[in-house]
């Protein structure tokens, strides 16, 4: 794969990263689109990013761990992994304890339905249903403020299981996440509800430890070129199709600008 390199992004030769030179990355490996891995090499827009990251450091990683949603904060902070890029939304309460460079994209929440839930048009329609969601993300928050109360499972993979075997109606979480599975699972009828969001956007963002500001302001400025450039673009047409042919203005929502990129990287909390 060749180099990516933006001129915003150019940086002083210096060893290492982050206090090492190896480093350690964690990301999921079950979501078809962004992060996901069976036997063949992980695949996915999550993936793409962090091989521009690696190549344009010149520094080496070891292979991604795999890592729960619950876990990602704890995992950098007990040092376990030195960078984290997996759906992660950057939260104020995050930003207290651990860095944050982005985001690298925006989305919303949606819901992923199939033949038990192809009634689901409208948030009216959610009354009476049964939606899954996984622990430790923001979507529990934001279902239980439309007086849902999800089934909460261990991972996304079980909220698709369980939708697949038609014993929910629906799952929710970031569209980003959901186009990938309803990529995946077209065969079988499931879709992502069109025009149908909840909560405020999710900032996507690479977590890194705190205490390393100089270094997170670097990779601030390599994302900042990234998300400006037509790599950023095709990344996601290729990794995540149904999103592209859904939503043809797709780049108005997904795309962050560089001063949302600058308000939320290496920062304790969001600039105003």
């Amino acid at each position: 794969m060749a180099v990516v390199a933006f001129g915003c992004a150019k940086r002083e030769e210096a060893p290492g990263f982050l206090g090492t030179t190896r480093i350690s990355p964690a990301m999921h490996n079950d979501m078809p689109g962004l992060s996901y891995k069976t036997r063949y090499p992980q695949s996915g827009f999550e993936v793409q990013l962090l091989e521009h990251i690696e190549e344009w450091l010149k520094v080496p990683m070891t292979g991604s761990a795999d890592v729960m949603s619950q876990d990602r904060v704890q995992l950098l902070r007990g040092g376990m992994a030195d960078m984290v890029v997996a759906s992660f939304s950057i939260t104020t309460d995050r930003m207290k304890k651990i860095d944050f460079v982005g985001p690298y994209v925006t989305t919303r929440q949606g819901f992923l339905v199939g033949k038990k839930g192809s009634h689901i048009a409208t948030r009216d329609d959610l009354r009476g249903t049964t939606v899954c969601t996984w622990d430790g993300t923001t979507s529990v928050e934001q279902l239980r403020k439309l007086h849902i109360e999800p089934l909460v499972l261990q991972d996304v993979a079980s909220c698709v299981e369980e939708l697949r075997a038609g014993r929910v109606d629906a799952v929710s979480t970031d569209q980003m996440i959901l186009y990938g599975f309803a990529d995946r699972y077209a065969a079988e009828g499931l879709r992502v509800v069109p025009n149908l969001v909840i909560g405020a956007p999710q900032h996507y963002g690479i977590g890194l430890p705190k205490g390393h500001r100089e270094d997170c302001e670097r990779l601030r400025d390599y994302v900042k070129g990234y998300v400006g450039s037509s790599e950023w673009v095709n990344d996601i047409r290729s990794s995540l199709p149904k999103l592209v042919e859904a939503e043809p203005e797709w780049t108005n929502s997904y795309k962050p600008s560089a001063e949302a990129i600058d308000a939320r990287s290496c920062r304790d909390e969001p600039s105003p």
